[in-house]
């Protein structure tokens, strides 16, 4: 479904943020203070050095050419982990405010769902429950139909299927809502919940998420490797034919094919069945399921950096661009510079005395908290009887201001075409339908939304062509991702309407 969120795809692609940090030379040579994977002796010190397989060393080609991705080097260590649950305050600021991976044990020890949820058991009370299906070697361009759980269960030990869907409302009931997410700051800008099952022994792509992840395994175990967005040149975010996931062959690493690849420096996390594990918005994963019955959990919630007590600098502002940094800017459309620059960002953020955020409410279940759905059916079921915020805002959705300077009045903010809103699914018209309206009538809304959309992309990138504007790193990591080459050709191709 497309959305105004995709504005922030083109800002991506077009804001320049000038001044880099003159790098060191040393490889090694990390600072402390970042999170284990993330080297920087200046700005650019994530740059490649490896640009041909020639430059490679014969030792990194020995252990990591047609290997799997991370054996040319080892990893700069394990994800931290916590033998125990956190509040969620200690898990706000520690964690999400930094952006900074951790793996805490036992989170879903105690859930229903670990005992519960056999086969039997899911086919019995949720068989007829229709869920959508990915094939185990996550194949991007070849999703299967959708099923019936029961005809799901039926097949999935021999067929070529993975089932990834929201998590069933009835479902939610089994889940305990983990202590460190009843927090205020997380709570109101949830965004949706996964559930996977499959056989095991799977592999997905090499991937970006736009939202935080609370991914917790139910039953099996899973290996993840982790990558900081400051490598999404190495791993070759603009070449793909989908951006936000890499075409690199994480079974099989081609160095002939993708030497900058020896550049990626890594991290791993190994969850076992009731681990979690805290995945940060835009870093590059990809994730190993052991060779046994695999189910798992995600909640997902929206994270804006600048909102996190960050008050001095919570006002987006933009600067007119140069001319001599227009004709320099020669990655304006580049996926990868953007997720550079936004964890950069993330990294330079100083985090405030009194960023302790105040999290109320912290017994309640999963189904609760106010996650969005796409599925119609399940609309009712998941707003009947829950309780209503002071904030009229974060009952209809979240994110729904403009992060771009509002001052500025040719800011995406002010442009007529860009009326829905940045960031907001509820904003497209295709969810502001009438209750009575015809297929025919819905059919033309969504056909005005999506071209609303493609105008507004184009608007943004010409606006973050011109101005230097926080709010295109905020909007264009969201905006880009998953969407392809070709449509990001065909708005580039588009008549400036700024």
């Amino acid at each position: 479904m497309l959305s105004c969120n995709a504005i922030s795809l083109a800002l991506w692609a077009l804001v320049a943020l000038a001044a880099t940090v003159a790098s060191g030379s040393g490889e090694d040579q990390c600072d402390a203070s970042q999170p284990a994977g993330i080297c920087r002796e200046g700005r650019d010190s994530h740059l490649a050095r490896y640009e041909k397989f020639e430059d490679i060393p014969e030792e990194m080609i020995q252990r990591g050419h047609m290997k799997e991705l991370g054996a040319h080097r080892e990893p700069d260590g394990e994800v931290d982990v916590l033998p125990y649950m956190i509040s969620s305050e200690d898990f706000y600021e520690s964690y999400v405010s930094r952006h900074k991976p951790v793996v805490i044990k036992n989170v879903a020890k105690y859930w229903p769902a670990t005992t519960l949820w056999t086969d039997e058991y899911l086919k019995k009370k949720y068989g007829d429950v229709t869920l959508n299906m990915e094939t185990r070697d996550d194949d991007k361009w070849r999703i299967p139909p959708s099923r019936k759980l029961g005809q799901f269960l039926d097949v999935y030990e021999e067929a070529n299927l993975y089932l990834v869907d929201e998590l069933p409302p009835g479902m939610r009931k089994d889940v305990n809502m983990p202590l460190c997410l009843r927090c205020n700051e997380i709570a109101n800008r949830f965004f949706v919940s996964y559930f996977w099952m499959s056989t095991g022994g799977t592999s997905s792509k090499l991937h970006i998420d736009t939202d935080e992840n609370l991914l917790t395994v139910v039953n099996g175990y899973k290996d993840i490797v982790l990558i900081s967005p400051k490598y999404s040149r190495d791993v070759y975010a603009d070449e793909a034919r989908m951006l936000g996931v890499s075409e690199v062959n994480v079974s099989a690493v081609d160095f002939h094919e993708f030497p900058r690849v020896a550049n990626i420096r890594y991290m791993v996390a190994h969850l076992k069945a009731g681990d979690a594990l805290y995945l940060p918005q835009m870093w590059w994963h990809y994730v190993y399921s052991g060779r046994t019955r695999q189910q798992a959990v995600a909640m997902w919630w929206k994270s804006i950096p600048y909102q996190k007590g960050f008050a001095k600098k919570s006002a987006s502002t933009s600067r007119l661009r140069t001319a001599e940094e227009l004709a320099a800017d020669t990655r304006n459309t580049s996926l990868a510079r953007w997720l550079e620059e936004y964890i950069w960002w993330i990294d330079d953020m100083k985090v405030e005395a009194n960023t302790r955020p105040v999290c109320e409410n912290q017994f309640k279940a999963m189904l609760d908290y106010p996650f969005e759905t796409d599925k119609d059916q399940w609309r009712d079921q998941l707003t009947e009887g829950r309780a209503m915020t002071d904030n009229p805002d974060e009952d209809m959705n979240i994110n729904h201001g403009c992060y771009f300077d509002v001052k500025n009045l040719e800011s995406p903010c002010h442009a007529p075409v860009c009326a829905c809103g940045l960031s907001t699914k509820s904003g497209s018209l295709s969810e502001r339908e009438s209750p009575g309206a015809s297929d025919e009538e819905e059919e033309e809304d969504e056909e005005l939304a999506q071209q609303n959309e493609v105008l507004c992309i184009r608007y943004t990138l010409d606006y973050c062509s011109k101005y230097e504007d926080r709010g295109c790193v905020i909007e264009l990591p969201q905006s880009l991702n998953k969407k392809s080459a070709d449509e990001v050709k065909q708005i580039s191709a588009m008549k400036k309407n700024l």
